[in-house]
């Protein structure tokens, strides 16, 4: 039985072009004229949260302008949108923040590790998530834009009362 615990949570959204120079203000605005997108690799939730929102509002990709134009990452996304290369992309808040580009928001995500009952007592494993938990990792982290490091650190799975012990896991 694996431990999970809580990372961090991150926010989600669509990143802009600073100033929204084409008025965007909501995915249904990305199928007029003149509005290129750049998307993120089918692999990745990113994507999946980007293909629901467009079923959602009843868009087809096909009438997307760059929706097969993927990068591999959400600074990859941050930096076509700041080169102008692209006006709209899936991504996350700290690289709207990084760059200084506008930002949607749509969700908070939950980010954890999942870490085998083999290696959980690991002096490493232990060790990172001490510093998880420290007050100086949590002021740096809540200091960037678009994370939450409240949780960070606390056991997610398996949800016992008491001490956690390598036998409770």
């Amino acid at each position: 039985m694996p431990v999970i615990v809580n990372f961090c949570g991150r926010e989600q959204g669509f990143l802009l072009e600073r100033g929204n120079p084409k008025e965007i203000t909501s995915i249904k605005d990305i199928c007029q004229p003149g509005i290129r997108v750049v998307n993120r690799s089918l692999s990745t939730g990113t994507r999946l949260l980007f293909d629901r929102e467009l079923h959602q509002n009843g868009i087809e990709a096909k009438s997307v302008a760059g929706y097969d134009h993927e990068v591999n990452s959400h600074m990859e996304v941050g930096l076509e949108v700041l080169s102008g290369r692209s006006h709209f992309g899936p991504g996350i808040r700290p690289v709207a923040a990084l760059l200084n580009l506008d930002f949607i928001p749509l969700r908070w995500e939950r980010y954890d590790l999942l870490i085998t009952k083999e290696r959980f007592f690991d002096k490493g494993v232990q060790s990172f998530i001490g510093l998880l938990q420290e007050n100086d990792f949590k002021q740096i982290a809540a200091s960037i834009e678009g994370y939450d490091v409240s949780f960070s650190g606390k056991i997610v799975y398996p949800q016992e009362t008491g001490t956690l012990s390598p036998s409770a896991i």
